[in-house]
């Protein structure tokens, strides 16, 4: 099965959604813990840093913008 484009923005929805469902999402050396409706927490190995969520929609849509992907 060839992987198209359309496929793989499909892809990147289903697991930003099933992220979002998440309280807690394990990156690398990141972990991230999300606090109710509106914060959310980055847990790395040198501290921590609480976000709001409009911080945390500045960063999804920079990322949506580098690779174009419409969320």
């Amino acid at each position: 099965m060839k992987l198209t484009k359309q496929r793989l923005i499909e892809i990147i929805k289903e697991e930003y959604k099933s992220i979002l469902s998440e309280k807690t999402v394990r990156l690398k050396t990141v972990d991230i813990n999300f606090q109710g409706p509106d914060k959310a927490q980055f847990l790395g190995m040198k501290g921590r840093m609480g976000i709001s969520k409009m911080d945390a929609k500045v960063i999804l849509s920079s990322i949506a913008k580098e690779f174009g992907i419409r969320v």
